[in-house]
């Protein structure tokens, strides 16, 4: 995977530029013990059943696309063995990156909608992402480094918002950050240890 770390700093860039008209101001700060504790280990590891023979390596590298609607754009890179890309798309206008650098690991997208965007990164083993869109004009960003990391957003039936999650071991090896459903007009940046919501002037 050329260029891999170049071509991804681009891409959140794109998406944060998105948020440049969010108001400081307004910033709520949510601790990371919210969405990494036991709740988020039980919800996650049944999530990932169905996916166990490519997280043990038993499973050949599978890539699966089905897009229904106008205008869909989806893109798949793998690179090591073993691991699953699958991107769902409906709607209007939905576009949708995944882009995997290492072995026994899955990224999932469900989208549906009009004009939203979607990058989901893995760079690392035995790491797992799902991930839920829906609504209008909303750009996602999923990025996960280091091994052993499983997490999920659902930004479904939001508007007009940017989520931007960056998970690495110091995160917890389970992530599920609550309250990302209907949103409305915000920036969310989930790094180790903080998750920032931030109000967006539109």
């Amino acid at each position: 995977m050329r260029n891999w770390k170049s071509k991804l700093a681009g891409a959140v860039a794109a998406l944060v530029i998105g948020s440049v008209g969010a108001n400081a101001e307004g910033i709520k700060i949510i601790d990371q013990s919210e969405y990494t504790g036991q709740e988020a280990t039980d919800v996650i590891g049944a999530l990932m059943q169905p996916i166990n023979p490519f997280i043990t390596g038993a499973a050949q590298t599978t890539t699966s696309i089905t897009q229904i609607g106008e205008n869909n754009f989806a893109t798949s890179s793998v690179e090591g063995t073993s691991s699953l890309s699958l991107i769902e798309q409906s709607g209007t206008r939905n576009r949708a990156v995944q882009a995997i650098e290492g072995h026994n690991s899955a990224l999932l997208l469900v989208q549906g909608g009009t004009n939203n965007n979607v990058l989901q990164a893995s760079r690392g083993d035995n790491n797992f992402q799902l991930v839920g869109v829906s609504g209008q004009n909303n750009n996602v960003g999923f990025v996960q480094v280091g091994d052993n990391l499983a997490g999920v957003l659902d930004v479904r039936g939001s508007t007009n918002s940017t989520v931007i999650a960056v998970q690495t071991p110091q995160s917890g090896n389970y992530m599920m950050p609550t309250g990302l459903r209907g949103l409305q007009n915000t920036a969310v940046v989930i790094v180790p240890g903080r998750m920032y919501v931030i109000p967006v002037n539109r």
